[in-house]
């Protein structure tokens, strides 16, 4: 089974530790140990999340091309001629 926390920190080498993960997902509140964030760097947040979005277009876009390849169906070229010549029979 593919582990997707490994796949994200071998393509953004963003999450090397647990702590990392705090960036992909901020969170503020009060209690708990988690502190509220003055301030959000909005360059690389934009960047890592056009990264993580490019990945994930080019995944499922390359899942449906091969789905495609997979499931196409030929054409019999005897379909076509039937169909040319039932065309002018009315």
């Amino acid at each position: 089974m593919i582990d997707i926390h490994n796949i994200i920190t071998e393509i953004i080498g963003l999450l090397q530790t647990a702590a990392g993960f705090h960036f992909l997902a901020p969170q503020a509140g009060v209690g708990g140990g988690v502190e509220a964030k003055e301030y959000v760097a909005l360059a690389p947040l934009i960047k890592y999340t056009l990264i993580f979005l490019a990945g994930v277009g080019a995944v499922f876009g390359l899942g449906l091309a091969l789905t495609a390849k997979k499931f196409s169906v030929k054409i019999d070229p005897r379909v076509e001629r039937v169909l040319d010549t039932l065309a002018h029979a009315h």
